[in-house]
């Protein structure tokens, strides 16, 4: 039997949880603490300021015998990416906290651009993690930051991959 997979959202003071589907426009980067993709046209970020940090995890569920070498990466950069940088955390975080517009602490490294050949996502606080039933990834906390050089109005979307080892 398959594993299912399935995209959530983590935001608020209380952490909510929403599941934000397996593909598509499945996220909007905002000025604001929401989850999915509705009000970002009234919450912009606007040149020069940061997005809230998104938490996401990897949701697995069904009946399998092991999940493991979880890998992300930006597949397609936002078209034109002048001024736009995308951070994210590129280790095992756990713990949940507001997401804030500030420059992030937490997403604060280069989200790579190819396949990063070995897990970079953790499960349990260790790369070599994996599931063997029914469980979710570590957090990916994911930022957009601007410069003043970013252009006005939206952007293009940015594309990200996420595969896995399931047997």
């Amino acid at each position: 039997m398959a594993a299912g997979f399935n995209w959530n959202q983590y935001n608020g003071a209380t952490t909510a949880e929403t599941s934000i589907g397996t593909g598509g426009n499945i996220f909007n980067f905002m000025a604001v603490d929401s989850a999915g993709t509705l009000g970002y046209d009234e919450n912009p970020i606007t040149a020069g300021k940061n997005s809230m940090e998104v938490y996401l995890k990897a949701d697995f569920t069904g009946t399998f015998n092991k999940i493991d070498n979880l890998q992300f990466w930006m597949s397609t950069d936002f078209s034109p990416a002048t001024g736009l940088t995308l951070k994210w955390v590129d280790d095992g975080i756990t713990t949940y906290l507001d997401p804030v517009t500030a420059t992030s602490t937490i997403a604060a490294n280069a989200i790579p651009t190819s396949d990063p050949g070995t897990e970079n996502v953790f499960i349990g606080g260790t790369a070599a993690g994996e599931l063997t039933a029914a469980g979710m990834s570590d957090y990916i906390v994911i930022q957009l930051q601007t410069t003043t050089a970013a252009a006005a109005g939206d952007t293009s979307l940015a594309e990200f991959t996420f595969q896995y080892d399931e047997s």
